[in-house]
């Protein structure tokens, strides 16, 4: 068996994964530390051509993530894929009032951003080709076999192919981090239980192409059945496109997927009506299961768990990222903290230290997530009516619109500490 060793191995190299990478490059390089992410799939070339706009998953990034990824250099390279937010406006299906948030009236350039999956992925990957080599190594399409996390060097074993031969590696590291997605199979196999909730619904994840400018606004609609969110994209050769998010009943997981576009695409526009204009077409169409999932323990000596891994959000109020990222920089702090204190990465009590600001953040947004999807996914009529009372007041009370809207652009937990950066920036 072959041995190599790294200070930090992730495991996952999605966008939680590269974007972890992303936070402690600059660490990294100030430490000579060694950086390692490995994936059980192949890790596309940041060169890959990305999804067309009718194809391509999107993610809404709040002010606040921007604000992150700004701090550490990569926003500058994910501006030209990002299309703002200048507007959201609020709804409740057949009821008289609603809320329209405005960024000029918070005196910001953007309520918040949208990103194809994609885009992000590929610029992420890009920069730390570009900008940390040596520091981070991606190792593609590798299986992790055990982990052991210790109280000084963590250790775990992976397989993957080289050149037709299968090769088993057993790793030394100070600090091993999870993000290897919601089914983290590795969590389940270390007894690092979950939380989880079953929300009885499927989410219809899809994107369409409009007849006319979006001009930057989101709508989110609360309808009979659930809620629907519709966020605009970047225009793509004077095309203009939205991604759509529908939840439903999960009993209606088969008649949504036996429906053809032209049978979706009205379905969709009846719930949402022509606020942003008339879908033209359809690009893939997704279907999954919602639930809410926390793993109860996200640290232990040596090791952490980050992302879908440690949270899995409905989708309703589009946090799921935005507070993983969030996790993110957390972590990172105190991977810098130990090695200013000449500390083993993995030494528990900054992994402890993560754990109380991410597990405060997660608490709240867990719980304004759950209690948003109950409250307009019912349609009994004194909820209706408190949906509607609260509609009213944010939109007439400027001081309840004003907090509302700062927690939806996640301006209301502080920035991470200025963590250092790679010498070589964009």
């Amino acid at each position: 068996m072959q041995q190599a060793n790294y200070d930090i191995v992730i495991v996952g190299g999605g966008l939680v994964g590269t974007a972890m990478a992303i936070a402690v490059a600059g660490i990294a390089q100030r430490y000579q530390l060694k950086i390692a992410i490995i994936d059980g799939a192949k890790i596309k070339s940041s060169e890959s051509k990305p999804a067309n706009s009718l194809d391509g998953r999107a993610t809404a990034l709040a002010l606040g993530s921007r604000n992150l990824l700004e701090r550490v250099g990569v926003w500058s390279a994910l501006e030209a894929y990002a299309q703002p937010i200048f507007d959201i406006d609020v709804s409740d299906q057949g009821q008289p009032f609603g809320v329209q948030m405005q960024a000029q009236e918070m005196g910001q350039e953007a309520l918040g951003y949208v990103l194809q999956n994609e885009h992000m992925g590929n610029v992420f990957r890009q920069q730390l080709s570009q900008h940390c080599e040596g520091l981070v190594t991606f190792i593609n399409a590798a299986q992790v076999l055990s982990l052991d996390n210790a109280v000084k060097d963590s250790q775990l074993v992976y397989e993957h192919t080289l050149e037709g031969e299968t090769q088993q590696v057993e790793v030394t590291c100070q600090l091993i981090i999870m993000a290897d997605g919601g089914r983290s199979s590795l969590r389940a196999d270390l007894g690092m239980h979950s939380h989880n909730k079953n929300y009885e619904q499927v989410a219809v994840v899809v994107n369409v192409a409009l007849d006319k400018a979006h001009q930057g606004l989101a709508c989110e609609r609360f309808t009979a059945d659930g809620p629907m969110a519709v966020l605009p994209l970047l225009p793509e050769q004077g095309q203009y496109y939205a991604a759509i998010v529908w939840t439903q009943p999960a009993d209606q997981a088969a008649t949504l997927a036996a429906m053809d576009d032209e049978e979706m695409r009205v379905a969709l526009q009846n719930q949402i009506g022509f606020r942003m204009g008339e879908f033209r077409a359809l690009g893939a169409r997704q279907i999954y299961p919602l639930a809410l999932s926390v793993a109860e323990e996200q640290a232990r000596q040596g090791l952490a768990v980050i992302g879908n891994a440690a949270h899995t959000l409905h989708p309703i109020a589009g946090q799921g990222f935005n507070l993983a990222l969030r996790g993110v920089f957390a972590l990172a702090e105190q991977v810098y903290k130990a090695c200013q204190e000449q500390a083993p990465l993995g030494d528990l009590t900054y992994l402890n230290a993560f754990l109380a600001t991410s597990s405060r953040d997660q608490k709240m947004t867990v719980h304004a997530t759950d209690q948003i999807m109950q409250l307009f996914s019912s349609r009994q009529k004194t909820l209706t009516w408190g949906r509607q009372l609260g509609l009213l007041a944010m939109q007439n009370i400027p001081l309840a619109k004003t907090v509302f809207t700062r927690t939806a652009m996640g301006l209301d937990q502080p920035l991470a500490d200025v963590l250092p950066l790679p010498v070589r920036q964009v």
